[in-house]
């Protein structure tokens, strides 16, 4: 019996052990894991700041992108603008030479495209210079419609050409 005594005592002694060894084993993993959250959390909160960043700058590359678009926009409509322009003035050079030499016909047809142009500029006439064009537009079609009259009361009274 004592020797099933010692063997008892033995085999309690030795499973107090490993409970002990596996209480500090558990005690380093439980250790282990917290460290292992920590360094998960801190990474977590890393990416978080990074995407939070990469976001930020997102965002301000697209409200760059949007003010190119917007000075896109308005370069094309001045040049659009400036284009127009030089074909009226192009054009109302033409309808003085075209009205000094008495060729109605042809001012006719050009008659028609410089209206169209006027159109584009009327809302630019606080602009002096549109200004001047516009009227000058005007007078040259007052002229013309003069000029036309004129030459056919005189062909219908005098009978010349």
């Amino acid at each position: 019996m004592e020797g099933r005594i010692t063997a008892l005592d033995r085999d309690i002694y030795v499973a107090i052990r490993e409970q002990a060894v596996s209480g500090r084993q558990a005690s380093q993993g439980i250790e282990d894991c917290k460290v292992a959250i920590s360094e998960l959390f801190n990474k977590i909160t890393d990416i978080k700041g990074k995407a939070q960043d990469s976001e930020k700058m997102v965002d301000e590359i697209c409200r760059d992108i949007r003010q190119l678009d917007a000075a896109k926009k308005n370069l094309e409509t001045s040049i659009t603008a400036l284009k127009r322009l030089q074909m009226l003035i192009t054009s109302i050079n033409r309808l003085k030479d075209m009205a000094a030499d008495g060729r109605f016909e042809l001012a006719a047809d050009l008659m028609g495209a410089v209206t169209q142009l006027t159109v584009f500029f009327e809302d630019y006439t606080r602009t002096p210079r549109i200004k001047e064009l516009l009227q000058s537009v005007s007078e040259i079609k007052m002229n013309l419609r003069d000029e036309v009259w004129l030459a056919c009361v005189c062909v219908c009274v005098c009978g010349c050409v």
